[in-house]
């Protein structure tokens, strides 16, 4: 038998090499199914290109035909493995179940018990001859029914769905992608146009099937698009998955700070729509729906927090620089993290220490953080007046009555308390029935005839628990506090005015004034 080597198949040969070059260079990005997908395309697209390679070379009907198998082994699994890299690579592996995957390699799996028995039927083929153009043997075919079934569901079907697949993927990439979703759709649609063309008989390439070419020429496409411009590394999986269904708002800058793409959470947050937002500048559309006056901004970063104007939602802002190309800054990437349930845990967290659980007024560590807090406007001309409380012969209501008496009645004194005080002072539970009062923009004076209308209120308030009428009584013991002196010196000293007010046989209000007043005794 003699042997041709027609011009074509020094394309076939260089389209063969470059299918394995690629998938060569593809071995490691294998780090998901897609990219394993993508390796087995090229595989296919290697076998198919070399089953032709050698199909073409003999001039022998037998020796044509016995290389269709080959080369239908590359058409059928390069096709197979296309639409499965496209679904994967369009973020649509749940379509995928078992029974699809079944159904969808039933035409292929046949396809290739078909072609493997060539000689024992004429399904696939009703005929086959060799004919001589251009001074080369060309195999020409009267197609069966077997090969239509193949084509028109599983060659064009798979085609066609996987092109589209990327193609819809490719037009959903933000603008600065717009380069490598350009190549991924020329990639798409010319091996459909190139085999179409080819079945109806139009004759460009000297009677030979050109259709394995031009999935090569594809395959180089798709490689630049995912090796030079990292394009698989952003994923439509991830874009479907993370930039659509995050819930963190997602914004794109480009250098001139105008949005070039959002995120569907971000539109929700500020109530418009994605299309309205693009190429509009960032900050109107912040400052229009966000109180910004903590958030700080400079160029290709923003840091803060932002608090929304129509809502009581706080968000965190983060960002960082988008690198192009040759590694200059092509933008900004904003995040803003909706921190509001989080700020509303911290807020509950710091009232439940600061407050005490029985009474509900700030227990001692919620008083030091008010007195921290005081304006020093508060206490420059009228120092505060600290005042210690103590329930008296608390002891023995709550062995006579139980402890449960004892916190009904702390509970009502607690916030009998509370009702009288200003809106410059504050009462707090310092432990057990003890209680700290501390008064600002009051004289020592006015303290004193405050606290003297207190004592008596109380003694004669009737405290109702179970039907019963309960009267108490409260010592109490008031000091100024020093310039530069702690809380707990100031409480300390009130603490000693209070007991002596104990010792003096309670019901009563003390401070360091009435008992030096006391010691001097009546002038003569």
């Amino acid at each position: 038998m003699s042997f041709q080597f027609p011009e074509i198949n020094y394309l076939y040969l260089l389209a063969s090499l470059l299918a394995i070059a690629l998938a060569i260079g593809s071995r490691d990005k294998l780090v998901d199914r897609t990219s394993m997908l993508w390796l087995g395309v090229l595989c296919s697209f290697a076998v198919w290109t070399l089953g032709e390679l050698l199909a073409n070379i003999g001039t022998t009907l037998e020796w044509q035909l016995a290389f269709q198998r080959l080369v239908y082994l590359g058409v059928v699994l390069g096709v197979v493995f296309w639409l499965f890299f496209a679904i994967h690579y369009a973020g649509l592996q749940r379509w995928l179940s078992p029974l699809v995957v079944a159904l969808l390699l039933l035409v292929p799996a046949a396809t290739l018990a078909l072609v493997a028995t060539l000689e024992w039927h004429s399904l696939f083929y009703e005929s086959a001859e060799l004919v001589l153009r251009d001074d080369h043997w060309v195999l020409q075919f009267e197609y069966g029914i077997g090969f239509w079934v193949q084509i028109l569901l599983c060659s064009y079907l798979y085609t066609i769905t996987g092109s589209l697949l990327l193609m819809r993927a490719s037009l959903q990439q933000p603008a600065i992608f717009r380069r490598q979703s350009s190549l991924i759709a020329v990639a798409a649609i010319f091996p459909m146009v190139a085999n179409v063309l080819y079945v109806l008989g139009v004759d460009f390439t000297g009677g030979f099937d050109p259709t394995s070419l031009f999935f090569v020429f594809s395959a180089v496409l798709i490689s630049v698009a995912t090796r030079h411009y990292h394009f698989l590394r952003l994923s439509p999986i991830a874009r479907d998955l993370v930039f659509r269904n995050i819930s963190v708002g997602v914004l794109v800058l480009n250098p001139q700070q105008r949005i070039t793409d959002v995120n569907p959470f971000f539109a929700q947050i500020v109530g418009m729509d994605s299309d309205e937002l693009v190429g509009t500048d960032v900050t109107e559309v912040l400052g229009l729906h966000f109180d910004c006056s903590l958030l700080t901004q400079q160029p290709a970063q923003w840091e803060g927090r932002l608090r929304s104007l129509n809502s009581a939602r706080v968000f965190d802002v983060s960002s960082m620089p988008i690198q192009g190309y040759q590694g200059e800054t092509a933008g900004t990437l904003v995040l803003l993290n909706d921190v509001t349930q989080m700020q509303q845990m911290l807020m509950q967290l710091r009232r439940q220490a600061h407050t005490d659980p029985l009474t509900q007024l700030p227990n001692r560590r919620g008083l030091l953080d008010w007195v921290a807090d005081l304006p020093a406007l508060d206490t420059m001309f009228q120092p505060a007046l600290v005042v210690m409380a103590d329930l008296d012969h608390f002891k023995a209501l709550n062995d006579r009555f139980g402890h449960d008496c004892g916190d009904h009645i702390l509970q009502r004194v607690a916030r009998f308390i509370d009702d009288r005080l200003g809106p410059d002072d504050a009462v707090a539970r310092w432990g057990g029935e003890e209680f700290c009062i501390v008064m600002t923009r009051r004289t020592f004076a006015q303290g004193l005839v405050f606290l003297e209308s207190l004592r008596a209120d109380i003694q004669d308030q009737a405290f109702i628990y179970e039907r019963q009428s309960l009267q108490v009584t409260m010592t109490f013991g008031m000091v100024a506090r020093r310039p530069d002196e702690s809380l707990e010196k100031a409480v300390a000293r009130a603490d000693m005015q209070m007991y002596e007010g104990k010792r003096q046989g309670r019901n009563r209000v003390l401070s360091a004034e009435s008992i030096a007043a006391a010691d001097e005794g009546p002038e003569a």
